[in-house]
């Protein structure tokens, strides 16, 4: 049978109806004529064997199961061909499946949200017919070596570009390269939609999505499946990278023959941000373009969903017994690839989560609405999905005794653990030197929030995009007294004349020969929490009691205040 059929659940509860292929289904040979395209609503899904097409293709709503088994796969066990079908029902190729195609808004787990025109054919159409004399081969030298130069200089260029990146940016430069990257990442995105017109296929849908919690723009490609070679799909995969590549390239070039030194910083900062995606999107254990281009590489349609099946199988095994069921990809790396598959985008995932919380504490009831929000979403998509597994495990486990009895353990485990490990208490905040003093400063309206206790440890870092150490000192708390200060003690922006209100709330004693910047970031160590009880202070404690006080103010009206 086909290897790209996805795995089988613990039950089939369709088995005894006679499956009838769904009209919006169609099966055309594929254009290398090894495999079969199984497409919805013309959308390629799956590459099919031959077997697998002429099975799908019998299911006329009057063939039953055990028949099209002793047709097709007579050596396969009932139970095990009666999961199959089940299989493609799932896959939304039968009649009854609750798979639609994609719309305009489409939500892809684990955390993406898409909002797509469906007129992305015809956009791509014309494009391809504007740009079409400059898509030749010869370009590609060129710009490969824009991409090695570049990366040379950046090289040249390492110690200009790290002082770039930590030290708060002109709101000029600032501005500079988000429009630049914004135009990148359109761009990027524009090129997987062009080299797949160009191949001959043509893009399904394009737009902009929320990709963990970062907007992005995007093109569906799914149509390369139509193309006849492997190096083609590749090519498609590759071309959005490509684009950040050569952008960055161009960047670092550039950088070594201006002189203004803010034109010279946003030169550079384009440079290393373009690396930075390219590096991102050619991880393979995500749906990007690293991904892509491997699957495509391999000729192995849904490799992430199957290897992440395999991983699943493995893990259920070894924590609950039970049989191995049928591997949905049978190469010796299936299991390792799909327990990152599932490991990265986690990270990825808890990374923005608490990007999203350190960037919208402290900006009221509204960010504690959406913090609250935010992290209501995650823990319910991913606790589906866990659910879904522990489901199978059950149903498919050695024994009912040893799953309680096991998943009790691991789980007060994980809680003890997470009680009794402690983590360092760091409280972040801003500094400023003034009349050759450091003092700390912060935003809050009560300084109690962030209390200072004196002779706690105190690091002084920059402010930029990344934040780096200058100096270690002592820090003991002074009066609360307002102070304006420049607006980098907050965030990695400089504006000249602009500062922002902020209460004094302690003074540093650092070594006088430390070099400090005007301003900047100070992170205070109060200490040690345990991790559970960092996390539900961050997450839950802080957040709700914001959101709480606002929906439920204090009653002020009492008999004094009547009088």
């Amino acid at each position: 049978m086909s290897r790209d059929a996805l795995r089988p659940p613990a039950r089939a509860p369709h088995a005894a109806v006679p499956p009838r292929l769904a009209d919006t289904v169609r099966i055309e040979p594929a254009a290398n004529g090894g495999h079969w395209l199984v497409s919805i609503d013309g959308v390629p899904v799956s590459r099919a064997s031959s077997t697998v097409a002429a099975t799908l293709s019998a299911m006329d709503g009057t063939a039953a199961v055990d028949d099209l088994r002793r047709r097709f796969a007579p050596d396969q066990e009932p139970e095990a061909f009666a999961a199959l079908v089940e299989r493609f029902r799932r896959a939304g190729l039968l009649e009854g499946s609750p798979r639609r195609p994609a719309g305009r808004v489409t939500y892809r787990p684990p955390l993406t949200i898409q909002l797509a025109t469906l007129r992305a054919p015809l956009l791509f159409d014309r494009l391809h017919r504007l740009l079409r004399p400059l898509l030749r081969r010869w370009l590609v030298w060129p710009l490969a070596a824009i991409v090695v130069l570049g990366g040379v200089a950046l090289v040249w260029q390492a110690e200009t570009a790290a002082r770039a990146l930590t030290s708060p940016l002109p709101l000029a430069d600032l501005g500079l390269v988000a429009a630049v990257m914004i135009a990148a990442t359109l761009a990027h995105e524009a090129a997987h939609g062009l080299t797949l017109s160009h191949a001959g296929a043509r893009p399904r849908r394009a737009g902009v999505m929320l990709l963990y919690l970062g907007p992005a723009f995007f093109v569906d490609v799914t149509d390369a499946w139509r193309l006849p070679s492997r190096g083609s799909r590749v090519v498609v995969a590759l071309a959005g990278p490509a684009v950040h590549a050569v952008l960055g390239g161009a960047a670092a070039l550039g950088a070594l023959a201006v002189s203004d030194s803010d034109l010279l910083r946003a030169l550079l900062v384009v440079a290393c941000t373009c690396g930075t995606v390219v590096v991102v999107n050619l991880v393979p254990f995500v749906r990007f373009d690293g991904y892509l281009a491997l699957m495509s590489a391999l000729d192995e349609p849904r490799l992430r969903a199957r290897t992440l099946s395999d991983a699943a199988d493995a893990l259920r095994r070894v924590l609950f017994g039970g049989p191995a069921g049928p591997r949905s990809f049978p190469r010796r790396w299936s299991v390792p690839f799909g327990v990152l598959s599932a490991l990265v985008p986690t990270v990825i995932v808890v990374f923005a989560v608490e990007r999203a919380v350190r960037a919208l504490a402290g900006t009221g009831p509204v960010g504690a609405f959406l913090v609250l929000a935010l992290q209501s979403f995650v823990v319910v998509a991913v606790g589906v999905r866990v659910a879904r597994w522990l489901v199978a495990c059950w149903r498919r486990g050695a024994g009912r005794f040893r799953f309680v009895l096991l998943a009790a353990f691991l789980t007060a485990a994980a809680l003890g653990a997470a009680a009794s490990v402690p983590v360092d208490d760091v409280r972040t905040t801003g500094f400023v030197v003034a009349d050759d003093r450091v003092l700390l400063v912060s935003t809050d309206d009560s300084p109690a929030s962030l209390p200072v206790a004196d002779g706690s440890p105190v690091d002084l870092s920059t402010s930029g995009i990344l934040s780096a150490h200058v100096a270690t000192g002592t820090a003991w708390a002074t009066a609360p007294r307002p102070r304006a200060v420049p607006l980098s003690a907050f965030s990695p922006l400089e504006v000249s004349g602009v500062d922002v209100d902020a209460v004094v709330i302690g003074a540093v004693d650092v070594a006088e020969s430390s070099e400090l910047p005007v301003a900047g970031r100070a992170s205070l160590r109060l200490g040690s929490r345990s991790a559970l009880e960092a996390a539900w202070t961050t997450h839950v404690v802080e957040p709700a009691s914001v959101l709480l006080s606002f929906l439920s103010p204090p009653d002020t009206d009492t008999k004094e205040t009547r009088r």
